[in-house]
């Protein structure tokens, strides 16, 4: 029998597109998603998208308007691949329609959390001892927060070519190099690129809307800062080939000179 392992099964980490709904209006989402897809048809051909639903699918009166079905069908035609629903609601009638695997996200997810504090090893301490209860100030910190803090650069001293995926969980991603086209970067904090940036760049993915993107050549095919995301045709020329920060103002996501 053989010794190697044929099937792996593990946890992994990538990034899709999100398509959030705020109407159950067929014609419109047709209408929109239509106007979106002619800005960069070659680079929307075939992407997989996470439909979130979260929005709609917990309003009774909106959800029951919508058939998954028919939606679904309406995506596909604009040449996008849904993959999973994200949902507030997984008995909803709009969830219940949708032939694909559903997961939970939006203000239930959240709240969900927020229900079952984490244990504080401190308040232990001082139910023991009370003497011990005001040894060390409170810094309010989450654990998301502490993580950051203690964590260092991920630093890469080498070109990312075109294919290759690199991911800086929890830290800031520093690119010594470029990214060739084709090549994915991808970070929970802030990415620096000091050579050209040609691929994507993908920055704040776990929603943190205060990260930035700093590069020395900005050429993207595509960069992103907490799911805000602009295509190269949409990059002012004056900017193009040019050093560069990309940061979130409000939703809306600005291209500066550096």
């Amino acid at each position: 029998m053989s010794s190697q392992k044929e099937v792996e099964l593990k946890g992994g980490m990538y990034t899709f597109m999100s398509l959030k709904l705020q109407t159950t209006d067929l014609d419109t989402i047709s209408d929109q998603l239509k106007s979106k897809v002619l800005q960069a048809p070659s680079f929307f051909k075939d992407t997989p998208v996470v439909l979130d639903l979260s929005l709609i699918d917990n309003d009774e009166e909106q959800a029951t308007d919508l058939d998954g079905a028919d939606l679904l069908d309406c995506i596909r035609s604009h040449n996008l691949l849904p993959i999973v629903a994200s949902v507030s609601n997984k008995s909803s009638p709009l969830a219940a329609s949708i032939a694909l695997p559903l997961i939970e996200g939006g203000a239930q997810r959240q709240r969900k959390t927020s229900e079952t504090p984490a244990p504080s090893k401190s308040a232990d301490a001082a139910d023991k001892d009370p003497s011990k209860a005001a040894a060390k100030p409170d810094l309010a910190l989450t654990p998301t927060e502490v993580e950051y803090v203690i964590k260092t650069p991920m630093l890469v001293n080498r070109p990312v070519r075109s294919g290759q995926q690199l991911y800086a969980r929890d830290t800031d991603l520093i690119v010594m190099g470029s990214i060739g086209a084709g090549a994915e970067v991808i970070a929970d904090g802030n990415i620096h690129v000091y050579g050209p940036l040609r691929g994507k760049a993908l920055c704040g993915v776990s929603g943190n809307a205060e990260t930035r993107i700093f590069c020395q050549s900005l050429e993207a095919e595509l960069v992103s800062v907490a799911g805000n995301y602009r295509l190269l045709e949409e990059i002012p020329e004056d900017l193009r080939g040019k050093p560069a920060q990309i940061y979130l103002d409000k939703d809306r996501l600005n291209i500066e000179p550096l």
